[in-house]
C-alpha cells in the first residue's frame, strides 16, 4: 500500500512540475492608447530674411522699416 501511494506522489509531483514549467506568461492586457496632450507651447513657423549688412537672417517684422539691420552690436551700416 505504502508503494502505490509513493507511486501516485511521484506521479503527482512530475504532473505539477511538468505544468509549472510549460507555463504561459500571463497576458497583457492591451495598452489603451495615452491621450495625446498638445504641447504646452506650439511652435510657430516664422519668416526669414538675410540682414543686409551682416547675412545674418533675422525674423520678418513688418513692424520695422526695409533695409533696417538685424541689431546685433556687431553689425552696423556702412
Amino acid at each position: 500500500m505504502l508503494k502505490f501511494l509513493l507511486l501516485i506522489l511521484l506521479v503527482a509531483a512530475v504532473w505539477y512540475g511538468w505544468r509549472y514549467i510549460n507555463r504561459k506568461p500571463p497576458a497583457k492586457p492591451p495598452a489603451a492608447a495615452e491621450p495625446q496632450t498638445p504641447p504646452a507651447q506650439k511652435t510657430i513657423a516664422e519668416d526669414l530674411k538675410p540682414c543686409p549688412v551682416c547675412g545674418t537672417y533675422m525674423v520678418v517684422d513688418p513692424n520695422k522699416t526695409p533695409g533696417q539691420t538685424c541689431g546685433r552690436p556687431d553689425c552696423r551700416p556702412a
